[in-house]
Protein backbone atom coordinates (compact mmCIF):
# COMPACT_ATOMS: atom_id res chain seq x y z
CA UNK A 1 0.00 0.00 0.00
CA UNK A 2 2.96 2.49 0.24
CA UNK A 3 4.31 2.04 -2.73
CA UNK A 4 0.66 3.00 -4.06
CA UNK A 5 0.42 5.44 -1.70
CA UNK A 6 3.52 7.23 -3.04
CA UNK A 7 2.15 7.02 -6.67
CA UNK A 8 -0.96 8.76 -5.46
CA UNK A 9 1.09 11.69 -4.12
CA UNK A 10 3.29 11.94 -7.26
CA UNK A 11 0.50 11.58 -9.69
CA UNK A 12 -1.82 14.28 -7.12
CA UNK A 13 1.23 16.44 -7.24
CA UNK A 14 2.01 16.53 -10.96
CA UNK A 15 -2.02 16.63 -11.37
CA UNK A 16 -1.75 20.30 -8.90
CA UNK A 17 1.00 21.80 -10.60
CA UNK A 18 -0.80 22.25 -13.90
CA UNK A 19 -4.12 23.67 -12.34
CA UNK A 20 -4.43 27.55 -12.25
CA UNK A 21 -4.95 29.46 -8.70
CA UNK A 22 -8.72 29.60 -8.58
CA UNK A 23 -8.83 25.66 -8.79
CA UNK A 24 -6.32 24.99 -6.53
CA UNK A 25 -7.95 26.89 -3.99
CA UNK A 26 -10.77 24.50 -4.75
CA UNK A 27 -8.56 21.55 -4.11
CA UNK A 28 -7.14 22.65 -0.67
CA UNK A 29 -10.86 23.20 0.59
CA UNK A 30 -11.54 19.39 -0.58
CA UNK A 31 -8.75 18.60 0.88
CA UNK A 32 -9.41 20.31 4.37
CA UNK A 33 -12.97 18.94 3.96
CA UNK A 34 -11.60 15.18 3.87
CA UNK A 35 -9.63 16.01 6.79
CA UNK A 36 -12.45 17.41 9.27
CA UNK A 37 -14.22 14.28 7.78
CA UNK A 38 -11.66 12.21 8.86
CA UNK A 39 -11.34 13.84 12.72
CA UNK A 40 -15.24 13.72 12.98
CA UNK A 41 -15.46 9.47 12.03
CA UNK A 42 -13.08 9.38 14.68
CA UNK A 43 -14.89 11.35 17.14
CA UNK A 44 -17.90 9.55 16.42
CA UNK A 45 -16.57 6.17 16.76
CA UNK A 46 -15.31 7.04 20.04
CA UNK A 47 -18.74 8.58 20.87
CA UNK A 48 -20.28 5.08 19.63
CA UNK A 49 -18.43 3.06 22.17
CA UNK A 50 -19.65 2.88 25.45
CA UNK A 51 -17.01 1.62 26.84
CA UNK A 52 -14.43 4.31 25.59
CA UNK A 53 -17.41 7.00 26.99
CA UNK A 54 -17.76 4.85 30.55
CA UNK A 55 -13.71 5.44 30.36
CA UNK A 56 -14.32 9.12 29.84
CA UNK A 57 -16.42 9.65 32.04
CA UNK A 58 -15.19 7.92 34.92
CA UNK A 59 -11.56 10.07 34.08
CA UNK A 60 -13.95 13.24 34.29
CA UNK A 61 -15.19 11.91 37.58
CA UNK A 62 -11.82 11.58 38.79
CA UNK A 63 -10.30 14.46 37.77
CA UNK A 64 -13.11 16.31 39.07
CA UNK A 65 -12.20 14.99 42.52
CA UNK A 66 -8.62 15.54 42.62
CA UNK A 67 -7.55 11.50 42.37
CA UNK A 68 -4.86 12.11 40.71
CA UNK A 69 -3.44 8.64 41.63
CA UNK A 70 -5.96 7.35 38.80
CA UNK A 71 -4.05 9.16 35.95
CA UNK A 72 -0.43 7.78 34.93
CA UNK A 73 1.90 10.55 34.83
CA UNK A 74 2.59 12.45 31.59
CA UNK A 75 6.28 11.33 30.73
CA UNK A 76 5.22 7.76 31.23
CA UNK A 77 2.55 7.88 28.35
CA UNK A 78 3.89 10.64 25.98
CA UNK A 79 5.31 9.05 22.45
CA UNK A 80 6.44 11.62 19.84
CA UNK A 81 4.73 14.13 20.10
Amino acid sequence: MVAYASNYKQRAIEKLNLLPPDRLKVVLDFIEYIEQKEEMDATLEILADENSMQNIREADVAWESGSMNEFAPWNKVKRDV
